[in-house]
């Protein structure tokens, strides 16, 4: 898991939370809570993470994923839980897409933001 970019982790948690919002829609029944914290993942969650662009252009590897190797992946996600975090904020879809999305934001800060300015002052000097 660690090997994933966090933007294709972050990719996968929204959809799946998408899913779940959908299955919560349609059948009333569901407990949307307990969706967010033992979320389905299905062929729905699969095709969509599979063909969608970014995971093409990051994790091309991940393209070919199998529907019990996706759900590995999620548990080994929700396992990990949110490490940097004193406290006890519960483990559910969106504070761990809260988690990536932050850990994204600072990766965007602090190495691709650097490396685009170094870039740029290299072309232009």
């Amino acid at each position: 898991m660690d090997s994933y970019p966090s933007n294709v982790i972050l990719l996968l948690l929204q959809i799946i939370l998408h899913r779940q919002q959908s299955i919560s829609h349609k059948d009333k029944k569901k407990d949307y809570n307990l969706l967010l914290v033992e979320p389905v993942i299905d062929t729905e969650v699969l095709k969509e993470f599979q063909n969608h662009k970014l995971v093409k252009l990051h994790a091309p590897d991940m393209c070919n994923i199998q529907l019990r190797s996706l759900r590995l992946l999620v548990n080994e996600i929700f396992e990990k839980g949110i490490p940097e975090v004193e406290g006890n904020i519960p483990v559910n879809i969106v504070s761990l897409a809260n988690y990536y999305y932050a850990k994204r934001i600072k990766q965007i800060e602090d190495v691709e933001l650097p490396r685009l300015r170094n870039e740029m002052k290299s072309n232009l000097g």
